[in-house]
């Protein structure tokens, strides 16, 4: 990308940058006058429309990185001026969560392809030598149910309120082991991921050859979705603060470590809902009998819901008006 692209719009930035610094001083935008609140408005769309410029344009990430930086620091300070108490956690699910994670899609993309990369090793593996189980965190047991046409899960019928509690703070135990270990950059991601990658392929191979693809995905299908894609946030929120350390670019270390981190931590907290309903349908709705047919169903419903909640929209800025 040319360097006058940078000469341009390098004092819009250096300013939003001021006003940024202004709002966390003032502690909100209460003492802002009608002109700098204009000013705020227009010069953080102003990034975010150069933020996308240089995504597709520039091959500098270091541009990159601080445009991001600088949109997700501005964003997170106009809305947590104006939003506050039970209408500020409202507006956080309903616009902040869905808004950094398209803005960081990218590190949970990161985690899902290690995920499946070891999964599919596993997958193999398992596949051609059913012993390898040993190495990919198979209990036994489980093998001894499949080769017998069982479900390990059919006890969770008659336990489902105390089953649902179990397994949602188990998934929710899971989420932030998930994000504290892959702070550390790749190989706590790696470590983090490896247990569960290597038995779900494991598992899979196991069902395929022994003709129990209907029933395992017949349980899992319903709350399969939303936990795996909370998992995966998490694990790459983790990822995102690994690597503000490990290439902080520009910034210092503990700048790129406060700034990278708050964001981690609002994704961090925006998988707990996710989390909390994948429990519910896995202790619910997962082990009844029903025909699978319905539970896919269900399966298909939360993919879209997840999708457009995610992907949904921007909220429009409450302050280009003012």
């Amino acid at each position: 990308m040319a360097q006058s692209f940078i000469e341009k719009r390098k004092t819009n930035w250096q300013r939003l940058e001021e006003l940024v610094q202004r709002i966390r001083q003032l502690r909100g935008l209460q003492k802002f006058n009608r002109k700098e609140v204009r000013e705020l408005g227009t010069l953080y769309r102003r990034a975010a429309s150069d933020l996308a410029i240089a995504r597709v344009e520039s091959r500098d990430p270091r541009l990159v990185n601080y445009l991001n930086s600088l949109v997700i620091r501005a964003h997170g300070e106009i809305y947590r001026s104006e939003s506050k108490g039970v209408r500020g956690i409202v507006d956080f699910y309903r616009y902040d969560f869905p808004l950094i994670f398209r803005q960081t899609y990218r590190y949970t993309l990161a985690v899902f392809l290690i995920f499946v990369a070891m999964a599919l090793f596993s997958f193999v593996a398992t596949y051609r030598d059913d012993d390898f189980i040993d190495h990919a965190n198979v209990p036994p047991a489980m093998l001894q149910h499949i080769k017998e046409n069982r479900m390990w899960t059919d006890s969770l019928n008659d336990e489902a309120p105390v089953g649902a509690a179990y397994i949602m703070t188990n998934n929710i135990r899971v989420g932030f082991l998930t994000f504290a270990f892959s702070i550390l950059p790749v190989v706590g991601t790696v470590i983090t991921l490896m247990p569960t990658a290597l038995q779900f392929g494991s598992i899979n191979a196991l069902i395929l050859k022994y003709h129990m693809v209907q029933k395992l995905y017949g349980f899992v299908a319903g709350h399969g979705v939303l936990e795996f894609t909370a998992i995966f946030i998490a694990g790459g929120a983790g990822l995102m603060i690994g690597l503000a350390i490990l290439i902080p670019g520009e910034r210092t270390r503990t700048q790129a470590l406060v700034e990278q981190g708050a964001v981690a931590i609002k994704l961090l907290a925006g998988c707990i809902p996710i989390l909390v309903v994948a429990g519910i349908i896995e202790a619910f709705i997962s082990p009844t009998p029903i025909h699978p047919y319905y539970k896919f169903g269900v399966s298909f419903i939360t993919a879209v819901i997840l999708a457009a909640y995610l992907f949904k929209p921007a909220k429009p800025e409450p302050i280009a008006n003012s």
